[in-house]
C-alpha cells in the first residue's frame, strides 16, 4: 500500500512539472515542433538513468522518483499523438522523421548517458 502511494505521490508531481514546462513553452517558443515533450522526455530519461545507475538501495526511491515523478514527467501517449499531427496534419514526413529521432534517439542517449556517468 505505502509504495502506491508513493506512486500516486511521484505521478502527480510530475505531472504538474510536467504542465509547468508545457505551458511556459508554448508561452515563449512559437514552433511547429511541440518543444515541451522532447524536453520533457530527454530530461526524464538523462534523470531515469542517472538514478539507474547509481543503484540506490533507498526502497521509495524506485516507486516514487522513477515509477512515480519521472512516469508523470515523461509522457508516450502525449508523443504518439503528437506523431499522428505532424503526419496527418503537416503532411510534412521530414518533420515527422526528424521530430521522431528526436524523441527516440536523444532520449535513449541521454538515458544512457544518465547511467553510464555514475
Amino acid at each position: 500500500m505505502t509504495q502506491l502511494l508513493l506512486v500516486m505521490l511521484g505521478g502527480g508531481l510530475g505531472a504538474v512539472i510536467r504542465g509547468v514546462i508545457t505551458n511556459v513553452c508554448t508561452s515563449r517558443f512559437n514552433s511547429k515542433l511541440p518543444i515541451a515533450t522532447p524536453i520533457v522526455n530527454i530530461l526524464g530519461s538523462l534523470i531515469i538513468g542517472l538514478l539507474m545507475g547509481m543503484t540506490l538501495n533507498i526502497d521509495w526511491v524506485h516507486p516514487f522518483a522513477i515509477v512515480g515523478v519521472l512516469g508523470g514527467l515523461t509522457t508516450f501517449s502525449t508523443l504518439s499523438s503528437e506523431l499522428v499531427k505532424l503526419l496527418i496534419t503537416e503532411k510534412n514526413i521530414f518533420i515527422f522523421l526528424i521530430y521522431s529521432l528526436l524523441q527516440y534517439g536523444v532520449s535513449f542517449s541521454a538515458c544512457l548517458l544518465g547511467y553510464i556517468m555514475i
